[in-house]
């Protein structure tokens, strides 16, 4: 194909040098003479069939080892004597389904070829595309073909007189690109669709060959915590092989020669990562290989907690000795004594909590800190929010100068019927789904030996669901939020029932390390657990320890000072105080007690007697 020929001496060099490959059934029928019962070869002395085709599959061979060689011969298509302006070469190409745009390239550059395959454009199918290819190299004869790189076929022929030869056509632009035809043009049975438009014919562009991954591993992928994610998919992600490394895989492949089709391009694959580790340890991510290592707990912060919680429960102890002391104490019995003991079993429980809390992590134990811990904020706060709405009842009635009847029994079956219901909820979440040691996988900062990250496998106690622990939460919550509103209505009441400031601070309190709980609970997962666990286990000894230097502190100093106010006047006190020397204020509370004292004297309420015996 030179200049100085016209066009119909370049079809006819076309036509003359590529020729139609034959199919075994076609050569035997048409060109031997005996159908192929006796071998068949050519002036050369090769052999080119060594017997006829068996079966329907053989019949469309083109080459078939050691039983059919092929055969290329000129057909009418390749006559320019009789079809002068029609005749052509023959092109090899695939099936218009392909990414390829070899007919409109070659019908706008005046390449005169075309295929006789089975597919309606001419094409060939892949098998029979590589039999041709044997054929050709096996008769020594021209052929054109239409294929891609990288790929082990090149490679078969890779220095040898058969070696491939690349056709280069005009450099491909944008507006070449934008103008190819589309699979369905290319597909078209209208020759004008589906050789396309001119502009089209330029040569493919450069690409770079692709990684295929399975769509499930990439969608899975991120969806996986970082200390579980298996390095694959980066892996796979970051490897890059080069058309350099791709052919000496492929001529391994086929220097082989031994299962073409299974053992040797795995074979040619393994050998190559053998010899290139160093390369494919660089496609290695970041961070990996990494290294586990078991948590080891820090012993003076966990013997600190242990220590602090047991010195919370020995105050515990005593704060109890000396209420059971000063019970007859007037301090004492305004805050009723049951109550106050139920107040202090309550914070034993979550003292022995706080302990649970801050030893290692066992099944047992698991389950023991949600119990100690939820039924000993139960039985501190429950009843002083009992206690301090009967108080309130009380006063409402007495401003009303009604009589008010409190039945202890209700009381204390109040407090009863919520640490019941506490008591079931726990025996539930014990029983569906119990707080037990999981293990949990932290990245840490740490580098082992080969400069991956080191994963620390930690313990800690959680369920499988979170919900469980969150109502726990939230029941203490609505706990604080009605002592509060109950506080802020006995605010009135007389000063020596009136607990509603020194609850008020322990609410705030408790409002307090509660929270704090909660946000290392919440953010655990960037800390240590052993230090969750020390932390929470501070927390509710603190919790303890506020509760007692609020609330029973005082009411312990008041009864050994022995300090105790009289609560009402006389009749007689009353009746001597000269009206003339009070202001307004101080005669109205002076009618008042007046009444007061008339009611007592007729049977009417006792304030301190009724409620000294709740």
């Amino acid at each position: 194909m030179t200049e100085n020929i016209d066009d119909r001496e370049n079809r006819r060099l076309l036509a003359r040098t590529f020729l139609r490959p034959m199919t075994w059934a076609y050569f035997c029928d048409k060109i031997s003479l005996d159908n192929c019962t006796t071998p068949y070869y050519d002036d050369e002395g090769l052999l080119i069939a060594a017997r006829p085709p068996s079966d329907e599959a053989e019949d469309g061979k083109f080459f078939l080892a050691d039983s059919y060689h092929g055969h290329f011969a000129a057909t009418e298509d390749n006559d320019c004597d009789a079809n002068p302006l029609n005749c052509t070469g023959h092109l090899v190409h695939p099936p218009c389904g392909w990414s390829h745009y070899t007919l409109s390239q070659a019908r706008h550059l005046g390449i005169h070829v075309k295929g006789n395959g089975p597919d309606t454009t001419g094409g060939y199918s892949y098998d029979q595309i590589r039999e041709i290819f044997k054929a050709a190299n096996y008769t020594k004869s021209d052929a054109l073909y239409v294929w891609y790189t990288p790929d082990p076929s090149l490679q078969e022929y890779l220095g040898t007189d058969a070696e491939f030869q690349r056709i280069l056509l005009p450099p491909p632009t944008k507006e070449c690109l934008e103008a190819r035809p589309t699979e369905e043009e290319r597909c078209s049975t209208d020759p004008i669709i589906r050789f396309g438009r001119e502009e089209g014919s330029c040569d493919y562009a450069a690409q770079i060959a692709a990684r295929p991954i399975a769509s499930s591993l990439q969608k899975s992928e991120p969806n996986v915590d970082e200390t579980y994610k298996s390095p694959a998919y980066d892996t796979v992600r970051n490897i890059e092989i080069t058309n350099l490394q791709l052919d000496y895989m492929f001529r391994r492949w086929s220097a082989q020669n031994i299962d073409p089709l299974n053992y040797d391009p795995r074979d040619a694959v393994c050998m190559w990562a053998a010899e290139n580790a160093e390369t494919l340890l660089s496609f290695i991510p970041e961070s990996h290989p990494r290294s586990f290592r078991k948590e080891e707990q820090n012993r003076p912060v966990m013997f600190g907690a242990i220590a602090t919680a047991a010195i919370s429960i020995i105050i515990v102890a005593a704060v109890s000795i000396l209420t059971f002391f000063y019970r007859e104490k007037k301090v004492m019995v305004c805050a009723q004594p049951i109550f106050l003991y139920m107040l202090l079993g309550g914070l034993f429980f979550l003292g022995v909590g706080a302990i649970l809390n801050a030893v290692s992590a066992s099944q047992d134990s698991c389950i023991a800190q949600e119990w100690f811990v939820l039924i000993g904020y139960s039985l501190e706060l429950t009843p002083l929010i009992v206690k301090v709405a009967a108080v309130n009842r009380i006063f409402q009635s007495a401003t009303r100068f009604q009589k008010a009847t409190i039945d202890k029994k209700k009381l204390y079956m109040s407090v009863s019927s919520i640490i019941i219901l506490v008591a079931i909820y726990l025996l539930t979440w014990t029983l569906v789904d119990p707080p037990d040691r999981q293990s949990r996988r932290r990245l840490t900062d740490d580098l082992n030996e080969d400069g991956g990250q080191i994963v620390q496998i930690e313990y800690l106690c959680r369920s499988s669901a979170p919900f469980w622990l969150i109502i726990a939460h939230v029941y203490q919550f609505v706990l604080l939020v009605v002592a509060t509103l109950i506080a802020f209505q006995n605010r009135k009441v007389r000063q020596d029932f009136n607990d509603s400031s020194r609850l008020a601070f322990i609410i705030y309190g408790h409002c307090i390390f509660l929270s704090l709980r909660s946000i290392v609970l919440y953010f655990g997962s960037m800390m240590k657990a052993s230090l969750v666990a020390a932390i929470s286990s501070y927390l509710l000894t603190a919790d303890v320890i506020q509760t007692i230097a609020i609330y029973f502190v005082p009411k312990l100093h008041a009864a050994r000072k022995h300090v105790e106010r009289s609560e009402n006047l006389s009749g007689n006190e009353i009746e001597g105080v000269d009206e003339s020397e009070l202001s307004s204020v101080a005669k109205i509370r002076l009618n008042a007690a007046r009444r007061m004292a008339e009611m007592k004297q007729k049977g009417g309420v006792n304030f301190v007697d009724d409620i000294s015996k709740l």
